[in-house]
């Protein structure tokens, strides 16, 4: 079983068309029902707002990868055909480890990607569309991850798209800050986020609304202060006293539309942390607007982005062993079938043989188990040798030559 990965990201693919790319939690049985039909075993979808991924693993990788990149350009559009990128074997293991870990986010070893892998994953799991494999892959990037965050420290404080995007704000207004007014639209991950770092940074006047309604005790242990509740359909009705709106939702339309808009009395900055866009983009051609999106945080001003580039290096190199070690025992699971034919093929002996020596000897209390541990111990021995060198087979020329003389040698018995 090979390993793969089609997708792109935000080094190459502009925000337009990563939008269009993205996957929602709702499609994602429909694309693996799909991709399964198609001679793929297990489906994984990494979908954020900075990158859109399908990680699978299957028998053939090189017909896999174009299996997922002909099916992903046609269930979304052919537009994303220059953006994609492929990884199969070694370097599709590499690359989820270092995607996991954050070193190919946009804000360098940012911690909301390594939650979002475990919902990847929690999500293939849920529809059955992960096995083995990519579950195995997954686990040890997650725990990998978690690893160089504690012995790395590369990020000591909380890094996020939302934790950013308010440290900006504080920075835009250095000397009142604290009584701006900022309304958050959306109560998911990013919104919450939003809110917490508000409270952490002393942000006193917030208001909260998403489409869900929820009441303010709702957030009473997310912040600390008083939060104002809006509700969602009178969100236009509270955007002329703000002077900050971030939005994070998960709606795939706009949320804030510029035909909707009212009119303006003081500057207002508009904040959209959303794939697909909450905010429309003609809002940026309103008189007092400053609109900010995902890929201007790009260029935004980190004070800690050159101690994280100098931590990264050394996590690259960590990340070489841990894939070797990914690879070994992916190595070792390519021939777990024969190894388990073959211990099924001793056990069915075994079993033969004791009812045999019991019909005609008819043994009892602990003469028949003497009788079962010394025939079942007999014939493993007989599998063993085979078993240890089907283990020690390191390369898939090896492990093909087995896998043919397996099949001549035990299932063609079978049969």
């Amino acid at each position: 079983m090979e390993i793969v990965a089609v997708g792109l990201d935000h080094r190459k693919a502009p925000m337009e068309v990563r939008e269009k790319a993205a996957f929602t939690v709702r499609s994602l049985e429909e694309v693996t029902g799909t991709l399964k039909k198609r001679g793929i075993a297990e489906v994984v979808v990494l979908s954020t707002c900075n990158r859109s991924e399908i990680y699978a693993a299957a028998a053939d990788g090189e017909a896999a990868v174009e299996t997922l990149k002909e099916y992903y350009i046609d269930y979304k559009t052919p537009e994303i055909a220059p953006y994609l990128y492929t990884f199969d074997g070694r370097d599709a293991v590499w690359h989820l480890f270092r995607v996991v870990a954050g070193l190919d986010s946009m804000i360098l070893g940012e911690d909301q990607i390594l939650g979002q892998s475990k919902d990847a994953l929690a999500n293939a799991e849920k529809i059955h569309g992960t096995g083995k494999f990519l579950t195995k892959a997954f686990r040890e990037a997650i725990t990998f991850s978690k690893k160089i965050k504690t012995v790395y420290k590369i990020s000591e404080t909380p890094l996020s798209l939302s934790s950013t995007a308010v440290k900006h704000v504080k920075r835009l207004f250095p000397d009142d800050y604290q009584d701006k007014k900022v309304l958050i639209i959306g109560s998911g991950k990013m919104g919450t986020l939003a809110l917490q770092y508000m409270d952490a940074e002393g942000f006193n006047d917030v208001t909260m609304t998403n489409r869900t309604y929820h009441p303010a005790l709702d957030y009473k242990d997310t912040y600390h202060g008083e939060v104002k509740v809006v509700p969602y359909p009178d969100r236009y009705n509270a955007v002329p006293e703000m002077d900050v709106i971030i939005s994070a939702t998960a709606s795939p339309h706009t949320v804030l539309k510029s035909e909707a808009f009212p009119a303006l009395a003081k500057p207002l900055l508009l904040i959209d942390l959303a794939l697909p866009r909450d905010i429309d983009p003609a809002l940026a051609q309103v008189d007092g607007v400053t609109l900010l999106t995902i890929d201007d945080f790009n260029h935004i001003i980190d004070e800690t982005k050159a101690y994280r580039e100098k931590v990264a290096q050394k996590i690259a190199v960590a990340v070489e062993d841990a894939v070797d070690d990914m690879m070994e025992w992916l190595q070792k699971a390519k021939v777990d079938d024969m190894v388990g034919g073959l211990n099924r093929k001793a056990q069915g002996r075994a079993d033969e043989t004791i009812a045999i020596l019991n019909k005609r000897y008819h043994f009892e209390g602990k003469d028949y188990e003497y009788l079962e541990k010394i025939v079942r111990s007999e014939f493993r021995k007989m599998v063993m040798p085979t078993i240890k060198k089907l283990k020690k087979l390191d390369d898939d020329a090896s492990v093909k030559k087995a896998k043919k003389a397996y099949h001549w040698l035990i299932e063609t018995e079978e049969n």
